[in-house]
């Protein structure tokens, strides 16, 4: 099935990786994907600013803790048969050598990136 990988980081290979996140599904060794271009494009920039501050990534949107702006990121298009998780994200446990790349200007989604001052809005933005 056709996914989408989004990452900061111009890559030659998309490889595993231990994952932080919510639940036990958002914490393991794997490659995310998401099922459109959009959602893979929010994560690619929102992850610039990992290090820097919080941000979140919804499917539509991407909210960044204070004022600090994303950077380019890259999207890739695999064609894997990945496994189905939580919050509209897939998993695939094995490198990937095959793929397309698009070069994600956050400029392009801007009307998709909320700004907030502290961390409460950022939850209450996510519900």
């Amino acid at each position: 099935m056709k996914l989408y990988h989004g990452s900061p980081k111009k890559l030659t290979i998309i490889k595993p990786s231990k994952a932080k996140g919510l639940t036990e599904f958002e914490n393991q060794k794997t490659i995310f994907l998401c099922k459109t271009l959009n959602h893979a494009a929010l994560y690619a920039i929102g992850k610039t600013l990992k290090g820097k501050t919080s941000f979140a990534v919804t499917p539509k949107k991407l909210i960044i803790l204070g004022e600090e702006k994303p950077k380019s990121g890259y999207v890739y298009e695999v064609n894997v048969d990945a496994k189905k998780g939580e919050r509209d994200q897939y998993s695939y446990n094995k490198q990937i050598k095959n793929f397309n790349i698009t070069r994600i200007n956050p400029k392009d989604y801007e009307k998709q990136t909320t700004y907030v001052k502290n961390i409460n809005k950022l939850k209450e933005k996510l519900k």
